[in-house]
């Protein structure tokens, strides 16, 4: 757990448990109200009044407030009884009115009270009832805080009294005395420190899925250590992470029954609408582990293996499983029935238009092979081999015709590695008389080197051009295989025709395809036997053929795919090139009904319309359906030599002469 040095937010006051309706909480208080309606009040001396742990008041007036009630008492006197009971030291506990009982204490201080006068009104009632007149004293004054109410519950709890007798008792619905009760196992500490806000009711809910108290005490501290004013997502994965949920397939597929029988114990969330279960996941796993090898042993009486183990993963082809285990099971044999059955299910499951219908035909399809393999694996092949059981994840699976090792099996297995690399053709690369100097040494001087021929290579145009072509080519052809080649200069070019002919429109019989084709098998039959050698060939050539073979290589890297990023096209690499050679798009391809125009909105058509300035015929071809008006439209703005304006390169500005002139003149 990390921790960090952060001040925590305090969290918000938790919320108040709303009280019962006075009509709700009459009816359940008929005997508080008799005991109430029928006891006298005393005139008790302060001195035998004491404070008890029966009053269920956590949250204390304050010392300003117990000031002021001390005025008020002075000025007109305590015009409410208390309720008490009595206690073992002969004291009367007060029960409802603890904050008049310290503001007594304060005119005792002040003089103005007598502590052995009988002064404050106090009706004694039996111990019993002490808890239910406290919360319904404490909630009638001010709401009481949720800290209070728990602790209140937990009392009545204790004395035998169930939910549903709380809940009749105080007027409250039986899932919320439920759930205070849960609350109320909670470690102490932490409902001390409920009842001083620093934590709240949903906080405390998620840590009452802990166990006990001291692992509740623990998450909460590494939770705080770790984010301060921790999330309920965050303490409720934290204190569940021991945990499965009992939808768990682990759990459902071990079954509730063998876990209870087990002496394990499932912990409701009563906070959750769906009241989540868990249990407790290394119980579960355990007995997962024992069910899977009863499974084993089932499997291998059954099917006749003559070993059989589990555990809870899968049994591996590397690592420490490969040293000791190898997959043996024979290869399935299809009959003729099975091998036509496999053929119609996956023309199936070309025609499936669901993966759920592909799932269902795959899964038959696998069936019939494992059922020939099985086929094949006769009673004397099982006798020597076994069967492993593992959990998948959702179910338990079964891998059969597992053979272990023997120590004489690893003999012939490192024999046959031995023999297959002793059957490997070796080459010894020849001496090169620099191995005999240190290496950094070479390295410095092939540096010096080559820098010494790029300076020369720079003064010999005709060299250089005829090297980057034969480079180049190596891209652009076939060429064979000779061992290790001397290629000096590193370039290259990538084609990226087969992908650009995958996106566009006119595909492998667009024209400009067409026209490369035809352009590399001429210039292939004009390459020299062993052309790919080396590039000395090339200083034969004359520079015309040396430009046309370089010229066709450079230009398979020209590369202006536009991608669209964060809503934003990127502009095209190729306005400039296209300057350069004068450029006309139309030469090569013009939009159609089925390569451009079927491909638009009718409202886009409309706008081509008015781009090639037939702004009268786009009010009617809007009208028509998309399919007629791609059509209309491949005829008409072809006629008109129209290409779509992000198509094409953007036409230089002309240079504004007048502007010139005008300013000339002016200053004559």
């Amino acid at each position: 757990m990390v921790a960090t040095n952060t001040t925590a937010k305090k969290p918000q006051k938790s919320t108040r448990s709303r009280k019962a309706s006075p009509e709700t909480a009459s009816a359940a208080n008929d005997t508080l109200t008799q005991v109430l309606a029928t006891t006298p009040v005393q005139l008790l001396p302060y001195a035998s009044l004491s404070a008890t742990p029966l009053n269920v008041r956590r949250v204390l007036h304050t010392e300003k407030e117990v000031d002021e009630m001390a005025d008020s008492i002075e000025a007109v006197g305590i015009l409410q009884n208390l309720i008490g009971v009595a206690q073992d030291d002969g004291t009367i506990g007060i029960v409802g009115g603890e904050g008049r009982r310290r503001a007594t204490g304060i005119l005792v201080q002040r003089g103005v009270i007598d502590p052995q006068a009988p002064y404050v009104p106090v009706k004694v009632i039996p111990v019993e009832m002490a808890v239910v007149a406290s919360m319904t004293e404490n909630g009638q004054r001010k709401n009481m805080h949720p800290a209070e109410q728990i602790v209140g519950f937990r009392t009545l709890a204790q004395e035998g009294k169930n939910a549903s007798q709380i809940a009749a008792l105080l007027g409250y619905g039986h899932r919320h005395v439920q759930r205070c009760l849960k609350l109320a196992n909670l470690a102490p500490s932490l409902l001390d420190a409920l009842g001083r806000d620093e934590l709240t009711l949903e906080q405390c809910a998620a840590l009452t899925l802990a166990d006990t108290h001291e692992r509740q005490g623990q998450v909460w501290k590494e939770a705080v250590e770790a984010w301060g004013n921790p999330a309920v997502q965050t303490l409720r994965r934290m204190v569940v992470d021991d945990k499965l949920a009992i939808s768990h397939p682990m759990f459902v597929f071990v079954g509730e029954k063998a876990y209870t029988d087990a002496g394990g114990e499932l912990t409701r969330d009563l906070f959750s609408d769906a009241d989540s279960t868990f249990a407790d996941a290394s119980l579960v796993k355990s007995l997962l582990d024992a069910k899977l090898s009863i499974l084993a042993m089932q499997i291998k009486q059954e099917q006749g293996w003559g070993w059989a183990e589990s555990r809870l993963t899968e049994l591996r082809d590397h690592g420490e499983d490969d040293a000791q285990y190898r997959f043996a099971m024979p290869r399935a044999v299809l009959t003729d029935e099975e091998t036509q059955r496999v053929s119609e299910l996956e023309e199936q499951i070309e025609a499936t238009g669901t993966h759920d219908d592909e799932y269902v035909l795959q899964q038959e399809i696998e069936d019939i092979y494992a059922g020939a393999q099985y086929r094949e694996a006769t009673p004397e092949f099982r006798a020597a081999h076994g069967v492993w059981v593992s959990w998948d994840g959702s179910d338990f699976q079964v891998q059969p015709g597992i053979r272990r090792l023997t120590d004489e099996d690893r003999q012939q297995e490192e024999a046959a590695r031995q023999a297959r690399e002793n059957s490997v053709i070796t080459y010894s690369a020849p001496e090169t008389p620099a191995d005999a100097y240190p290496a950094t040494l070479v390295k410095a001087m092939s540096a010096e080197r080559t820098l010494a021929v790029q300076a020369e290579l720079a003064g010999r145009p005709d060299v250089s051009v005829a090297l980057l072509t034969w480079t180049l080519c190596m891209s652009m052809f076939s060429r064979r295989s000779h061992g290790r080649r001397q290629e000096p200069l590193k370039a290259y070019v990538s084609s990226n025709q087969h992908h650009l002919s995958s996106l566009a429109p006119s595909g492998e019989e667009g024209k400009a395809l067409s026209a490369l084709k035809a352009q590399r098998e001429a210039l292939q039959a004009t390459l020299p036997e062993g052309w790919d050698r080396d590039f000395t060939w090339l200083l034969s050539w004359s520079p015309e053929q040396v430009n046309a073979l370089l010229g066709f290589c450079a230009a398979h890297g020209i590369d202006g795919l536009q991608e669209r990023l964060y809503n934003r096209t990127d502009a095209s690499e190729l306005d400039n090139l296209e300057a350069a050679l004068d450029f006309d798009l139309r030469k090569w391809w013009q939009p159609d009904a089925e390569n451009y125009f079927g491909k638009l909105k009718i409202t886009q058509i409309g706008q081509a319309y008015e781009q090639a300035g037939l702004t009268g015929r786009a009010g009617e071809i809007v009208k028509l359906k998309r399919r007629d008006a791609a059509q209309a439209a491949a005829q008409d703005l072809n006629a008109q030599g129209w290409l779509p304006d992000w198509m094409t390169r953007a036409e230089p500005a002309a240079q504004d002469n007048a502007t010139d002139t005008d300013l000339t003149d002016h200053a004559a």
